[in-house]
């Protein structure tokens, strides 16, 4: 039976292959993600400073190292998306270009896994 359905999915999926883009039919859910940009960027900003302050918060109660690193981490998302708001109302598209953009996120994933894998050291 899950044979059957396997080659079911497969051949559902043939007029994709044949309209003028294989991802043609994203367009609806692409165009409508648009239409709220602006929201999402202000809420992905606010979700991030949300949880910059849990963690600045947690890392003051623990002391931990690790949580000092992932509240770097949260600063540096929450820096970004700033930017990335500022972006639409300064130069639409040119204020952060992808290439900054892209410093960003390798800083953030650098310190996601220095916490991630940083042995604090034993007394």
């Amino acid at each position: 039976m899950l044979r059957k359905s396997f080659w079911l999915f497969f051949v559902a999926l043939i007029p994709l292959a044949f309209a003028s883009g294989p991802w043609d039919f994203l367009r609806p859910v692409t165009e409508m993600a648009y239409t709220f940009d602006s929201i999402t960027r202000f809420l992905v900003f606010l979700f991030a400073l949300v949880l910059c302050f849990i963690s600045v918060k947690a890392y003051f109660k623990n002391k931990s190292r690790r949580l000092l690193l992932i509240s770097a981490a949260f600063f540096l998302f929450g820096v970004k998306w700033l930017l990335k708001i500022l972006d639409l109302f300064v130069s639409p598209g040119w204020f952060l270009p992808d290439a900054s953009e892209n410093v960003f996120e390798l800083l953030i994933l650098a310190l996601l896994f220095v916490a991630l894998f940083f042995k604090p050291k034993r007394n």
